[in-house]
């Protein structure tokens, strides 16, 4: 039986559903996207929460896929005057890119995770939606606040336990360590990085009850998918969170059956290798 939620009863629709790039809901990133994950994980051939459906939904949110870096016709989820002219390796060039590498492997990601729930049956998909509720109604009692926050980086708190957990996989630790790096937000070609509010208050208990649930789903197969999945859709921004980006995302692109058909061609090892070699130059990899 599905568990009953405490906490979304007056949290932000729109915020369940986001489609811009940013998100400033009191939730601090737990409830981000919880509609499209939750209806990822759970979608079927056929239904009300058909694999159709959700891909038609998924394409208004994160446009199409485009077919190189210039490609200035297909759909996307943000905008850019003439790339095909500018240089892509500065400037807003450099940021088209960017955005474009993440946005396309998280809408890759969603749809890998999609398909992989039409073959399942009704009681796994339930299993899967059991999962993913009882996470982020954890998630909401650890990082969710009373008021909206104020700027992108304070959006990132529970996007940054998450990332940090994924990098503990496959065992999360008891003892969670003082300090870490993932939450550390910055453009790939930003020096001086932000670390949201609240972050060393939350990080221990918010790791711990990622454990925790994984725990208590030992029979769920690819639970460590659907946390990836889940925190990179929570993040606000994937291009402000380099952790966000190295073990939530990156891990999808780095299996032998990436990518997805029909889905990207760009966010593939080399272009998120793009990614990496900034954040890194820069000491936020």
């Amino acid at each position: 039986m599905t568990k009953t939620m405490h906490l979304f009863e007056e949290h932000n629709s729109a915020c369940e559903r986001a489609r811009l790039s940013s998100c400033n809901c009191y939730c601090h990133g737990a409830g981000h996207q919880f509609d499209l994950i939750k209806r990822a994980v759970s979608c079927s051939a056929a239904g009300d929460n058909n694999l159709a459906q959700l891909r038609d939904d998924l394409h208004d949110v994160y446009g199409g896929f485009h077919q190189n870096l210039r490609d200035a016709t297909t759909p996307s989820r943000r905008k850019i005057e003439g790339v095909e002219n500018v240089p892509l390796d500065r400037g807003r060039g450099a940021t088209w890119v960017e955005t474009l590498l993440v946005d396309e492997g998280l809408h890759a990601a969603f749809i890998q995770i999609a398909n992989s729930s039409v073959a399942l049956s009704d009681a796994d998909r339930e299993m899967r939606v059991d999962f993913v509720e009882q996470l982020t109604d954890g998630a909401f009692r650890i990082v969710g606040g009373d008021v909206e926050t104020h700027n992108i980086c304070d959006g990132h708190l529970w996007c940054s336990i998450v990332s940090e957990a994924s990098a503990y996989l496959p065992s999360i630790p008891d003892s969670i360590p003082s300090s870490s790096g993932h939450g550390k937000i910055a453009y790939p070609r930003e020096s001086r990085a932000r670390i949201p509010r609240n972050l060393a208050g939350v990080r221990s208990p918010g790791v711990s009850h990622v454990g925790t649930i994984l725990g208590n789903f030992v029979a769920l197969a690819g639970k460590e998918e659907i946390l990836r999945l889940m925190g990179a859709a929570a993040c606000p921004d994937l291009w402000h969170h380099p952790a966000a980006v190295r073990y939530l995302l990156y891990p999808f692109v780095n299996q032998l059956g990436w990518p997805t058909k029909e889905t990207t061609t760009l966010a593939v090892k080399p272009g998120i290798g793009i990614l990496e070699s900034r954040w890194d130059k820069r000491g936020n990899w």
